[in-house]
């Protein structure tokens, strides 16, 4: 008998119906000479310090760090306090079970770091001896499970894998705990949960909505003038804003007064402007949030339910380049696509050349372990509204990225008016291309360039001045970060992946750290006391492991062993201890001598 687990009980169905497993057991699937069985997610974690026979932490056992690390089953939170999860222990015992009698495992969990980590966790704990094989693949269509079936890879492949996602779990521990528990015994507060990543992702959160508490709103005085060419108003605004209002007011009476304005440049700039390139999972985030309002855990579950029905590629990926035996699957799936009667007069209006599609989507040194996000040709049924709004997504993406460019005419226009510099730019699209499909315009022109066409201008021409307007605006306070600026902020500050960065988020909103506000994150009161507390700390600082996944991405090629990281990871977190203890130290002794 060979046993296969998956990390989802519908993964789990889904590869079983393929393979002939068709009788339904307990937890798990049989038939055809196999055993599918799989975990809810990962239902294993390493163990907290008081399971390590430590009670009452004092300064003198920091920093914490386990001779071995020991796993122990998931636990939940309630009235009683952390008790171990239920589900997970039952599907455990039903998984040992299913192992114990097989002669053989194809480990068949997520193609990713965390996917390797939980099977190799679970077969550490069950005390696993038999031979294994990996099943690794990026979509769940019958062709693709059964290719990968019949390609199946020893798991020693990904050996320096699991490491790298072993190393960063325990490193997380040792960071986590250590300053957890180390805020906790030098200030008395209780239990607030800190980490390498949450506590700046919070920082960040909190910072901003902090910046627009404190804003003092500033007074602004732009100036504009109007010019009328052939009938065509030309609105320019004067390039440098008066400092105060009188100068503002002068430079306004000036304008009235005068009755031409002479044009000094032109400038025109015809540029074709590519595609975005293909989604990975932070790029589709942060669109979901942008144009459908999706929060990042709306997405995930969206995104992996349109996964397990087939209908796109594996989406926990950080590719947004093919390589070339994917691109060479495109012409068939995009034939599949354009026949739809939901597309067809849509993109046979377009012109699209099916047998000539572009290759700037092909890129074999910047292509990930995984394909950017593609839908697979399967025909979408029965998806609700938010599903077939990221589906839309996906699907408008690939589609971009196998038209023209959009061409795209820039015109600057530069005037003096009083002896004053006043200017407008302005832009024209020639080919609309790509821009076909969403017709967004803001992705083709900065803020200040407004849509439309100019008559004919030439440089010393005069013009007649057709009005003036003096302006008073003042400055709004920043807005709170929106889930698009959050996972966007995380990606340019290196902090979580594409896969973990939503469970980042809905750990603070489930510690009740954040909240939404429509459509903004906000702190609650909880969350800003532990940001006030924690903000003067290294803690709170995005830098302080930015380079880990530099390192860890070493470790998987086999650069960087592990011990040699882990050592770096205790020496830091002993440097955070001493830092909390030192800082709160140093607090309680201000506040003496003030008394």
């Amino acid at each position: 008998m060979i046993a296969i687990v998956t990390d989802k009980p519908n993964v789990g169905r889904e590869i079983a119906r393929v393979l002939g497993a068709h009788k339904k057991e307990n937890g798990c699937m049989s038939g055809n000479g196999y055993k599918v069985t799989w975990t809810f997610g990962n239902m294993l974690s390493l163990a907290m310090p008081k399971n390590y026979g430590v009670k009452n932490v004092e300064h003198k056992d920091f920093p914490l760090c386990p001779e071995t690390f020991r796993l122990m089953p998931k636990h939940v939170k309630t009235e009683n306090g952390w008790i171990p999860d239920v589900n997970a222990v039952i599907q455990l015992k039903v998984i040992a079970g299913v192992l114990a009698g097989c002669d053989s495992i194809i480990v068949a969990t997520d193609a990713s770091r965390e996917g390797e980590l939980l099977f190799r966790y679970l077969y550490q704990y069950l005390g696993c001896t038999q031979p294994c094989r990996r099943l690794w693949i990026s979509s769940l269509t019958d062709e693709a499970i059964r290719k990968g079936m019949e390609n199946l890879y020893p798991c020693s492949l990904f050996d320096n894998m699991y490491l790298a996602a072993d190393s960063r779990n325990k490193a997380d521990w040792l960071l986590g705990m250590n300053a957890s528990y180390a805020v906790c015994k030098a200030t008395g507060f209780g239990n607030n949960s800190l980490g390498r990543v949450q506590t700046p992702v919070l920082a960040a959160i909190c910072a901003r909505y902090r910046e627009r508490e404190n804003h003092i709103a500033t007074d602004s005085w732009p100036v504009y003038i109007n010019l009328n060419k052939e009938g065509k108003i030309l609105r320019m605004r004067h390039v440098e804003e008066p400092v105060d209002r009188q100068s503002a007011q002068e430079l306004y009476q000036e304008c009235k007064k005068t009755g031409y304005a002479r044009i000094t440049a032109v400038c025109r700039k015809i540029k074709e402007v590519e595609a975005p390139a293909l989604y990975n999972l932070t790029e589709l985030l942060k669109d979901a949030n942008r144009y459908h309002n999706l929060t990042t855990t709306q997405v995930m579950e969206i995104t992996q339910t349109l996964y397990e029905k087939k209908l796109i590629s594996y989406p926990r990926t950080s590719g947004r380049y093919l390589t070339e035996d994917v691109f060479t699957t495109l012409p068939s799936v995009m034939k599949k696509i354009s026949d739809w009667r939901e597309f067809r007069p849509y993109v046979k209006g377009m012109g699209l050349d099916l047998g000539s599609l572009p290759r700037s989507v092909v890129d074999e040194d910047r292509a990930a372990e995984h394909p950017p996000i593609l839908a697979t040709g399967v025909y979408p049924e029965n998806l609700d509204r938010e599903g077939m709004q990221v589906y839309a997504l996906i699907v408008g993406r690939m589609l971009e990225t196998t038209l023209p460019p959009c061409k795209v005419e820039y015109t600057t226009v530069d005037v003096l008016c009083t002896t004053r510099k006043f200017r407008m730019q302005t832009y024209r699209i020639l080919d609309r291309g790509w821009l076909n499909i969403f017709g967004r315009s803001h992705l083709i022109a900065e803020e200040g360039w407004s849509e439309e066409e100019l008559p004919e201008l030439a440089e010393r021409e005069w013009l007649k001045v057709a009005g003036c307007n003096l302006i008073h605006r003042k400055s709004l306070p920043v807005s709170p970060l929106t889930d698009a600026e959050l996972v966007g902020y995380m990606d340019d500050a290196g902090l979580g992946t594409v896969a973990t960065r939503p469970h980042i988020i809905r750990t603070l909103l489930d510690r009740k750290y954040i909240r939404y506000s429509g459509k903004y994150i906000i702190p609650t009161p909880k969350g800003m006391f532990v940001y006030e507390t924690m903000k003067i700390l290294r803690i709170s600082e995005a830098s302080l492991t930015s380079g880990w996944e530099f390192q860890l991405a070493r470790m998987e090629q086999g650069k960087l062993s592990q011990e040699e990281f882990l050592n770096g990871v205790l020496k830091l977190a002993e440097e955070i201890t001493d830092e909390i203890f030192n800082t709160f130290r140093k607090e309680d002794e201000e506040r003496e001598n003030a008394d």
